[in-house]
């Protein structure tokens, strides 16, 4: 959990099964009963009124068929609940749920608009509710193209405290907007200087490469590998390891960690102070 770095991660409850239940069942039963007064409505008024026949048609289109959905309706939404999770990371809120289809939805705090916790007739009754999250992405695509009926991007049903995870969202929402509020302050205002503040910083950089001696270019020959595999070795542009090893760059720590156990080395062999 530590290395996702998980501030809450849970699962729907068990009772969004008995409410999706009873709605399918609602449904089913009404249409099997207007499907029953059909048939009554026509033997009613045929003179040849056949009760065995009545019976069969009863059973093999209306009992037979409402026991089978609703099993495998039943069936469906426990694998669906089964296969329901969510996750709340520093930057983002992951949620994984589909039976046939497996999703993994990401969403970045950034993006996120607003957030709805609906309460409807069936969630009251077994005392969960929904949480929809709008994101400003999702919505604009359902603008553009015009498209009814397209749902939140974020939604997660079935929760029993939905405070929790909508507290907890927000919270890190206001942590990521108030850390970029105060590297926007103190980096890029004013505008006019951040360009130059850019320049400044790259340019000391270089100069710091002035005060060392290196010996990369050394030990990545005596182990008969390239610049070109060292860079890729250690994830950056072959520029950086030409400037290295030319003296007109410092690394920064990670980097010459990443470098000395690819040369099979230790840092103090890599540089030199001058």
């Amino acid at each position: 959990m530590n290395e996702k770095n998980v501030d809450r991660e849970g699962r729907i409850s068990g009772d969004y099964v008995k409410k999706e239940a009873l709605k399918n069942n609602i449904v089913l039963l009404g249409a099997a009963i207007i499907l029953e007064i059909w048939y009554l409505f026509m033997y009613f008024f045929n003179q040849e009124f056949n009760f065995t026949l009545y019976i069969i048609l009863t059973i093999f289109t209306v009992i037979i068929p409402y026991i089978i959905i609703a099993i495998v309706s039943a069936v469906y939404f426990s694998a669906y609940v089964h296969q329901f999770s969510y996750e709340v990371l520093e930057n983002s809120i992951i949620i994984n749920h589909g039976v046939f289809t497996k999703i993994r939805a990401t969403i970045p705090y950034r993006r996120i608009q607003n957030i709805n916790i609906v309460n409807g007739v069936f969630d009251r009754i077994f005392k969960t509710y929904t949480i929809k999250i709008e994101t400003a992405g999702h919505s604009a695509v359902g603008s553009s193209t015009k498209t009814k009926g397209i749902g939140p991007e974020g939604y997660i049903p079935g929760m029993k405290d939905p405070h929790i995870v909508e507290n907890k969202i927000k919270e890190m929402i206001t942590k990521i907007s108030t850390t970029a509020g105060m590297f926007e302050d103190k980096i890029f205002r004013p505008e006019e200087l951040a360009f130059d503040n850019f320049i400044s910083y790259v340019l000391s950089k270089m100069r710091e490469g002035e005060l060392l001696k290196t010996s990369i270019k050394a030990l990545r020959e005596k182990i008969n590998i390239s610049a070109a595999q060292l860079a890729e070795k250690t994830g950056v542009p072959i520029h950086t390891i030409i400037y290295l090893e030319e003296g007109r760059y410092n690394p920064s720590l990670t980097l010459a960690f990443k470098i000395a156990e690819v040369l099979n080395c230790k840092i103090e062999d890599l540089f030199e102070l001058i």
